[in-house]
């Protein structure tokens, strides 16, 4: 609807002329009425109106002056004069200053109001029409600059960068605000930018990426000659330069001020974090791409110390090791601890591993294949001792797969032990003690197969060729409880796993489970777990939240 005011010093014209037509039929709102120039200015800046409709003969302001001072404030306004014969000469007047069309007051019926209304809506329309395509075009331009602007970028820090005279041509053509020495590479990088993925459409999370980059070039505007650019996968680049400081540690200064105001801005307003690895100073733009390399290195530091920080001014190759990180013997007895079920000391040892990485600090790569090896050694123990995946593995994802999406140690190593401690869990549950007969071991494995089913004592009993009573005495003589507790035990801890997957609501859980009656099930885990399916929920994701801090 396109917004109008009609201005009269004539109360009872406004009526006439509101009830003259259907106005929102043919598009438009009478969004007020004014007696005065005066009062329809101060109108409009309430309303902000399309159309405005004015009589030219009225006291104080006059119509002419009101337009004049109207389309001063919005250029984009239409206006239709109202006369009558003795005031054509204001008509004219109007009619230079951009006035659309004008009716005179004696001759207005519906037809000539809808002749010049139309007229103008058609109007109103082909400008916004050419305002958008205009937009269009600008932002195709703009976007075609900024692609241009990225590419520039990559190929300045690529392996093999582009020669010093095709580096000053590229940033003159580009009009890229930056000078050729004195520069300092940021390479910054979104915390949990994985987990933003998982939470973020692909165009929202484009949008988060757009306002960060936005939000930075605003700060960044107070230092210096500075771009910034966007990269891949939640990282991006900003480049520094200082031709006219000769002091590095001047430079420092204004470069980890401005990083530090980004950090906090962004924290702010987008409920976001990043990390920056910051190089040291390069003499000439030609020489970037090694000092690019250097700072992204030194934000691998962030696997070590933690997210939300700038790293800077520090060794940047891995200390020298003078041992494995992870011996071939620790393997074996990883192996063997978690065959065993001695929790405690499986613990220390993984501990250990860890404890090790902290403190030489090799590069990504290398700590990467230390935790491909443990998660190998669990893979391998799930097949040897026949588990399903799920028992030890919540997330759909693949455990490679997972092991990507953590920015830090601290994050892993919580992970990894709790992989472990379930990975004992799922072995306790379905390994046999030697000492069990046949009957209860085939018990326990029909059980292990049909749990999903509301299966009862006397099913199993029929199933594996033996009474009630004595599949009832012997299992608990053997297992020291009935078989009604042990399946539900079972049941129960099927349905942790499934609970901590996050894909299925409880009630739905129940019945994958097994229980058909919702309420004995919050019975039975609440007498297994000590708290009911929704309180292990909600302390579950609250853990893991926690952990990922």
């Amino acid at each position: 609807m396109l917004k109008t005011i009609i201005v009269d010093d004539d109360v009872f014209y406004h009526t006439n002329l509101k009830q003259l037509i259907a106005w929102e039929a043919e598009g438009f709102i009478i969004s007020g009425t004014a007696v005065s120039g005066a009062e329809a200015l101060r109108l409009m800046a309430t309303v902000t109106p399309d159309l405005l409709i004015t009589d030219m003969s009225m006291p104080g302001l006059n119509g002419v002056n009101l337009i004049r001072q109207a389309l001063e404030k919005f250029p984009q306004l239409k206006v239709i004069a109202l006369s009558a014969y003795e005031d054509f000469e204001y008509v004219k007047q109007s009619l230079k200053m951009g006035a659309a069309d004008y009716l005179l007051k004696h001759r207005l019926t519906p037809e000539t109001l809808l002749t010049v209304l139309r007229s103008v809506k058609r109007s109103i329309d082909q400008e916004k029409q050419e305002e958008r395509a205009q937009n269009r075009l600008e932002e195709q331009i703009n976007l075609g600059r900024s692609v241009l602007r990225r590419n520039f970028i990559k190929n300045l820090i690529s392996e093999e960068p582009p020669d010093r005279e095709k580096i000053h041509a590229g940033i003159e053509a580009l009009e890229l605000n930056l000078a050729t020495k004195n520069l300092l590479v940021a390479a910054g990088m979104i915390d949990d930018y994985s987990h933003l993925k998982e939470i973020y459409t692909a165009a929202g999370l484009g949008d988060l990426v757009h306002s960060l980059l936005d939000i930075s070039a605003e700060i960044l505007t107070d230092t210096g000659q500075t771009i910034i650019s966007g990269l891949d996968e939640g990282k991006f680049i900003i480049i520094f330069s200082f031709a006219d400081i000769c002091s590095n540690q001047k430079m420092y200064n204004l470069v980890i001020m401005a990083l530090n105001r980004i950090r906090a801005t962004l924290k702010r307003y987008l409920n976001i974090t990043v990390s920056f690895g910051l190089s040291d100073v390069c003499t000439h733009i030609r020489d970037l791409s090694s000092f690019y390399r250097q700072a992204e290195q030194l934000l691998e530091k962030r696997f070590y110390y933690g997210k939300d920080r700038i790293f800077y001014d520090q060794v940047v190759e891995g200390k020298p090791l003078n041992l494995s990180l992870l011996e071939v013997k620790e393997e074996k007895r990883l192996l063997e601890l978690v065959k065993a079920q001695k929790r405690e000391e499986l613990h220390r040892a993984l501990n250990t591993i860890f404890e090790r990485i902290q403190q030489y600090q090799p590069n990504l790569s290398a700590s990467k294949m230390v935790l491909v090896t443990l998660i190998t050694i669990v893979n391998r123990l799930i097949c040897d001792f026949e588990l399903p995946e799920e028992m030890v593995y919540a997330e759909i994802r693949t455990p490679f797969e997972q092991l990507e999406g953590f920015d830090t140690i601290c994050e892993v190593k919580s992970w990894i032990l709790s992989l472990y401690s379930k990975l004992v869990d799922a072995i306790e549950l379905y390994q046999f003690d030697d000492g069990l007969s046949e009957v209860t071991k085939n018990a326990i494995r029909f059980m292990h197969q049909n749990y999903q089913k509301p299966i009862s004592l006397r099913q199993i009993a029929e199933e594996i060729g033996v009474n009630c009573s004595y599949l009832s005495r012997k299992f608990k003589q053997e297992c020291g409880q009935g078989v009604v507790d042990y399946l539900n035990s079972f049941r129960v801890k099927k349905a942790k796993v499934l609970i901590e997957q996050g894909c299925y609501i409880v009630k739905e859980v129940a019945e994958a489970v097994g229980f058909s009656n919702y309420n004995y099930f919050f019975k039975v885990f609440k007498d297994c777990q000590g708290m009911t399916p929704l309180t292990y929920e909600k302390y579950y994701r609250k853990g893991k939240r926690d952990s990922s801090r």
